[in-house]
């Protein structure tokens, strides 16, 4: 049975360009010259750490360095989306490339897996994500309530055969 980062691999290699990090990799990195950043200790990981929040601050020399950072199938793990999305995208350059993979609760039970915080769906997803980050969200006077800190460029469910999840590519500003 295909990882799930072999699953999505075939949709996102044009963003795997450059310097990537793979944060909560497991035992396969997105792409051979990534930097693989997990709890766990696999022949590939090069950084280890027992949380993945607070990376910006444990792995300084990491600030601003990659072109792309991937993550799959470790948000739903993590209490806290927004913190983990604010933090990991500060070891983005300008213009890098965020690419999240996250099983949809439409195909996966979330609710089921006691390890799950979120039982996160595609359609609910982006909504929050475009608030949160893209700038849509408006105040009670009409105004940006955040700044845009990403454009999404795509998204998309990949779902079929062992396949239950989605996928989101944005761009840091």
């Amino acid at each position: 049975m295909a990882t799930e980062s072999a699953k999505i691999r075939h949709k996102i290699e044009k963003y795997l360009v450059g310097e990537v990090v793979d944060i909560g990799c497991g035992d396969e990195l997105i792409c051979p010259h990534a930097v693989g950043i997990d709890g766990r200790i696999f022949p590939h990981v090069q950084k280890t750490t027992p949380s993945l929040y607070d990376l910006d601050t444990k792995f300084p020399e990491l600030l601003d360095s990659f072109d792309c950072c991937f993550s799959s199938h470790v948000l739903e793990h993590l209490p806290d989306h927004f913190r983990a999305i604010l933090e990991w995208s500060k070891l983005l350059k300008k213009g890098g490339y965020f690419i999240l993979y996250l099983p949809d609760g439409n195909y996966y039970p979330n609710k089921e897996n006691p390890e799950h915080f979120h039982d996160t769906k595609h359609e609910d997803f982006v909504f929050w994500f475009k608030r949160t980050f893209c700038g849509e969200a408006l105040n009670f006077t009409g105004h940006p309530y955040f700044l845009p800190y990403f454009e999404i460029i795509e998204d998309g469910l990949d779902v079929g055969e062992n396949k239950y999840s989605f996928y989101l590519v944005a761009k840091k500003l």
